[in-house]
């Protein structure tokens, strides 16, 4: 009869050999894979950004900051039209769900909605968005 020893040292060294081949390959990724730009949520941070990396001259500049406000005026003006059906999307969509959900998940799903909810107002607020 085998002891159990020499199995568990073979589970012991492979699972070593697996964690450490976790480690090594989490390592490689971070030196090769290069680090993301950090994300822009002002918007005039970002289009000096976009300036800079593109080093436009001033009547690019003032180009490109003039199609965005048009674009960002076109896109409010098609969201007033579409959020409505897009936000009754969302209330059956979260009807559906909550009726399949016990009463305990229901209460979770609607923390989990104002939670969500606070973090977008936030947001808007930090863009200096009227909610």
């Amino acid at each position: 009869m085998s002891s159990p020893r020499p199995k568990s040292l073979a589970i012991m060294f492979l699972l070593g050999a697996f964690l450490m081949g976790g480690a090594v390959g989490f390592a490689a990724e971070r030196v090769v894979t290069p680090p993301s730009a950090p994300r822009v949520t002002d918007e005039r941070a970002m289009l000096d950004e976009l300036h800079r990396e593109l080093a436009l001259n001033t009547d690019q500049r003032q180009l490109v900051d003039s199609v965005w406000e048009w674009r960002k005026g076109r896109s409010r003006e098609i969201m007033r039209i579409v959020r409505p059906a897009l936000d009754s999307l969302r209330d059956s969509a979260r009807v559906l769900m909550m009726n399949t959900f016990d009463s305990t998940q229901v209460a979770g799903f609607r923390r989990l909605l104002e939670r969500n909810q606070r973090v977008a107002d936030s947001t808007a607020r930090a863009r200096g968005e009227v909610r």
